[in-house]
């Protein structure tokens, strides 16, 4: 497995109960995984303690060969290695396009780093985009450039926390498929959190659930909510 998540556990200070409890998850190297939970439900915190903006009290996390998280390992965030697109984008405004993209490439040889940044640009169909400022896109045309910011130094994991919330319905419809089509061009193992089903079902290939801090597969969590409605109707099921 390419992402190896074991007994992670975590809490905030003063809080009664862990916000994450015992969570495994393996993902294969270029899957995209649908981590899927109501508010509260701990799904962002996840992709906090995988970026290392957060530390666990307990637990491993292992990308490719290298351990990022366990009793004695701790990588910064920085060292990891792993792009994240926030919920609000989190552009710079004083920044162009050109700028945002080449941001994290700062250790790149010159000519390296250009020939990236208008190879990510040309990925997200955003090439002729690259002087504008990002009070000047759309909604969807900002999310474009942080996927390619997030993209331009060959991730080894990208995040992405609830990627579509700031988008009208009918703009995440339309950027659903492109955003698959993207990462599934460059085979970058990814994981997004969302609190819409149709967002999963749409984008991902396999759907985890968040519930009580805990990872459950997408199909038994459906088949015991579909018992537990059974069991809460039984005249209903026995008129079937």
């Amino acid at each position: 497995m390419y992402v190896q998540i074991k007994d992670l556990c975590f809490g905030y200070k003063n809080a009664k109960n862990l916000t994450i409890h015992h969570f495994n998850l393996d993902i294969e190297q270029g899957e995209i995984i649908s981590i899927l939970g109501e508010s509260g439900s701990g799904k962002s915190t996840v992709l906090r303690l995988l970026c290392g903006l957060e530390t666990p009290s307990k637990g491993t996390i292992k990308i490719g060969s290298q351990t990022m998280t366990d009793e004695r390992t701790f990588v910064l965030p920085e060292k990891r290695g792993i792009g994240m697109v926030f919920q609000d984008y989190a552009l710079f405004p004083h920044m162009t396009v050109y700028e945002n993209v080449q941001f994290g490439l700062k250790n790149w040889k010159r000519k390296e780093r250009k020939n990236r940044v208008h190879e990510v640009l040309e990925l997200v169909n955003m090439s002729s985009y690259a002087k504008r400022y990002p009070h000047e896109l759309s909604g969807g045309q900002q999310q474009r450039i942080a996927l390619a910011r997030s993209l331009a130094p060959e991730p080894s994991l990208l995040l992405l926390d609830e990627p579509f919330s700031n988008l009208d319905a009918d703009l995440q419809i339309k950027i659903r498929s492109e955003l698959k089509e993207i990462i599934k061009q460059t085979g970058t193992t990814s994981i997004f959190v969302t609190h819409d089903r149709e967002d999963s079902r749409a984008i991902a290939d396999r759907i985890i659930t968040m519930r009580d801090g805990a990872a459950h597969d997408w199909d038994s969590l459906c088949t015991t909510t579909r018992l537990e409605e059974e069991q809460r109707q039984p005249e209903l099921v026995r008129l079937k």
